[in-house]
């Protein structure tokens, strides 16, 4: 934290005084006025309403004082994070138009820009960009003085759709990508998903969230082999194999095959083979703890009773996507 000098107890004493003493003065003058346009006008004490005067005009030219110089300091802080682009520039290795309006994370420094409102779209990385908006990171010395800063990523905001890695994109969510230290484009990030997205057979409603992914990271510090990661709309069902699944979180290979549901419900109630579920039963794919012996398969388990009751060891049908059932797992 930034160390800051809070005023003395004096100091706050004196300000209350004379702002008490500006209100009296308010209130006492009030009531002459209304005295004198009633006509029963009384002279007042001169010496002590002097004072208070004095004091009163003493208050209300030091609050003069303070509001036009808060006016003067957002005048110079609009100026010096809250440009406007005068002339064409490149920054942050994007050709921005005249009339760009600029957001700093650095006075005065317009590389630093955190966000960037374009009069017009500007073509970049397949998307008509409308707006910009990156995360900077800030290096700062001892003596909390910025010494240097870093974009990390950038948020692109735009009309209709792009294609990104070979997804289809609604370019009117913010579409994320990584970046170089020079504010180049390093990796595509993540999107929110348009229409028309089909992959592994598998219908993507439009609003599911895309993420790129290195490998979920588990804390015995295995990597596994996910490469993308789709969070679907909230009450929005996919249908994979024989299911309608809910809330349901999916990631995929590589080659953009289904790897694993990590978490979902069914929609409502499924058949394969001659197993049937009910709607709101638990429902994953091949999760890591049971790849090894079961790979491919599907983990059903049934949803708590009627009543609100769950087993205390509920059963879990684990099933092959042909309908082979494998095993029944008791937690």
């Amino acid at each position: 934290m930034i160390p800051v000098a809070l005023p003395s107890v004096e100091q706050l004493l004196y300000l209350a005084l004379f702002f008490a003493a500006t209100l009296f003065w308010l209130g006492w003058t009030i009531r002459l006025v209304v005295r004198y346009a009633t006509g029963r006008w009384r002279r007042p004490v001169l010496l002590p309403y002097t004072l208070i005067t004095a004091c009163a005009l003493f208050t209300l030219w030091q609050f003069a004082d303070f509001y036009l110089q808060m006016r003067s300091y957002e005048r110079e802080r609009a100026a010096s994070y809250f440009p406007e682009l005068a002339e064409p520039m490149r920054l942050g290795q994007i050709d921005m138009p005249k009339g760009t309006k600029l957001e700093l994370a650095v006075a005065d420094q317009r590389e630093s820009f955190k966000r960037a409102v374009f009069p017009s779209p500007v073509r970049m990385v397949d998307i008509d960009a409308v707006e910009v908006a990156r995360y900077i990171a800030i290096q700062t010395n001892e003596k909390y003085e910025t010494v240097g800063f870093t974009p990390e990523n950038m948020r692109i905001t735009g009309d209709g759709t792009t294609m990104q890695n070979g997804w289809r994109c609604d370019a009117l969510q913010p579409v994320e990508f990584e970046l170089k230290p020079d504010g180049g484009v390093s990796a595509f990030s993540n999107c929110k998903l348009a229409d028309g997205n089909v992959v592994d057979g598998i219908t993507l409603p439009g609003g599911t969230l895309l993420r790129a992914s290195t490998g979920n990271v588990y804390v015995d510090g295995f990597v596994d082999s996910d490469r993308w990661v789709l969070d679907m709309p909230e009450h929005v069902p996919v249908r994979i194999d024989h299911f309608e699944l809910a809330d349901a979180t999916i990631a995929l290979d590589a080659e953009r095959k289904l790897y694993e549901v990590r978490s979902a419900v069914l929609a409502n109630v499924a058949t394969l083979a001659e197993r049937r579920y009910a709607a709101a039963s638990a429902i994953r794919f091949n999760p890591r703890y049971v790849r090894e012996d079961y790979p491919g398969a599907w983990l059903i388990t049934p949803p708590p009773g009627v009543d609100g009751s769950q087993p205390l060891a509920p059963e879990t049908i684990v099933q092959r996507r042909d309908g082979k059932v494998l095993a029944t797992l008791t937690d």
